[in-house]
């Protein structure tokens, strides 16, 4: 028994290393975003913890507050949110690595503008953000507050993109990341030669994700393109794109005319109770309840591949697609 303050637990906590970096790999990764504080589902956390994956990735609305002025109110939301026993025992047995989205950022679709200090709520919310998350960095610190970061395991390196921080008012779109994040991620991804970078957006890459709205990648289509045509001028081979925000979990093609097709996998509904539905033009779409995505990489094979799983609050896989490094 061991000993905590002055209480005896004989509970036993047991952790696993990654791999080496850099080594070929056989592991799974979860991956979702929409976790509104809803008891009734809270039982996704114990389906997650039952996977003892290594790690999991939250990409965005992984609490909803939609009051960026009012540090109280955040403090409750995450607060709420962490007191749950689920949640506490997934994150307890879990790497977890998280960026936000608007509704933990600031409210519906919000922007924060390209300046650092303005509006003048959101270093605040930065700072209130590193203290509820566990992340290996911030953004580019205080010198370029935000919440992007990367790492690896094994030969696969994971980069987590900030949607919201640097995102300039409509209607000028002209930029999401601002300049300093895409050149983080230029840098990164001409210096990896990962078997396959995953490339973790908080709002959908493919075009009729959101039908009618500037908020997903469809509404910053100059530096859509700018990124995906750095990824095939460079060749840099084995990207996949994963994101969040829309309210179900689905799969899409992104059809180019150089380089190769990038395929996005999306996933939003860890335990929100609101839906969206599901377009024709996916691939796949699931929404009927609650779920996440889950990345199978084995790169020991000759051909490394992955894997995308959606499944669902009750551990049922409902819909997959496996894609080869060639």
């Amino acid at each position: 028994d061991k000993e905590i303050g002055n209480k005896a637990t004989d509970k036993r906590w047991v952790f696993r290393t990654y791999p080496q970096t850099g080594e070929p790999t056989k592991v799974a990764v979860g991956f979702g975003g929409g976790a509104g504080y809803t008891p009734f589902y809270s039982h996704m956390w114990n389906t997650l913890s039952a996977r003892w994956l290594p790690a999991f990735l939250f990409l965005g609305d992984n609490v909803y507050i939609d009051h960026p002025k009012y540090p109280q109110v955040q403090d409750y939301c995450y607060y709420r949110q962490q007191s749950s026993a689920e949640y506490k025992n997934f994150i307890a047995r879990t790497s977890i690595y998280a960026v936000w989205d608007d509704h933990d950022f600031g409210d519906n679709d919000s922007w924060g503008t390209t300046a650092i200090d303005s509006p003048a709520w959101k270093i605040p919310v930065w700072e209130k953000y590193k203290n509820n998350w566990n992340n290996p960095y911030y953004g580019g610190g205080k010198k370029n507050p935000g919440v992007w970061t990367d790492f690896s395991i094994g030969d696969i390196d994971f980069f987590m993109l900030d949607s919201r921080y640097y995102r300039d008012s409509p209607p000028e779109n002209t930029t999401m990341l601002g300049e300093i994040q895409k050149e983080w991620l230029f840098k990164k991804l001409k210096q990896s030669d990962a078997t396959f970078k995953v490339i973790a957006s908080p709002v959908p890459w493919a075009y009729g994700t959101k039908p009618g709205s500037d908020d997903p990648w469809q509404g910053f289509k100059d530096e859509r393109e700018e990124i995906l045509s750095f990824i095939e001028e460079n060749e840099i081979e084995g990207v996949v794109l994963i994101s969040a925000d829309r309210h179900r979990s689905d799969a899409w093609k992104i059809t180019r005319e150089e380089g190769y097709d990038f395929y996005e996998f999306e996933s939003s509904k860890l335990t929100n109770v609101h839906t969206h539905q599901v377009f024709s033009e996916s691939i796949f779409g699931y929404n009927e309840k609650c779920s996440f995505g889950l990345l199978k990489f084995n790169t020991e094979k000759r051909d490394p591949e992955v894997t995308y799983k959606v499944v669902n609050i009750d551990n049922e896989v409902m819909n997959e697609i496996t894609l080869r490094r060639s």
